[in-house]
């Protein structure tokens, strides 16, 4: 797969506004590392603020683990060559 460039530029922490960097931070140390799809959404910090907690509920366990979650949207990511 080659580098893809995004039509929305991933908003980087240290452009971030401070609620949204708190958000980041708290991703960063809850799964290691900020998703690309929430430094891309980060642009609109209400949606950023809302999607933090759908994507906490959404990604934690449940009928399936987290950890199972992520391995099938990586996998679907790799099927459609999206750089996840």
């Amino acid at each position: 797969m080659g580098h893809k460039q995004g039509r929305i530029t991933m908003l980087e922490r240290d452009e971030a506004p401070p609620e949204i960097a708190a958000l980041y931070d708290q991703l960063e140390k809850q799964r290691g590392a900020v998703p690309h799809m929430f430094k891309t959404i980060a642009h609109t910090p209400g949606l950023a603020v809302g999607i933090a907690g759908f994507l906490k509920v959404l990604l934690g366990d449940g009928a399936l683990p987290g950890w199972y979650k992520e391995l099938v949207a990586a996998q679907v990511a790799y099927l459609v060559e999206c750089d996840y």
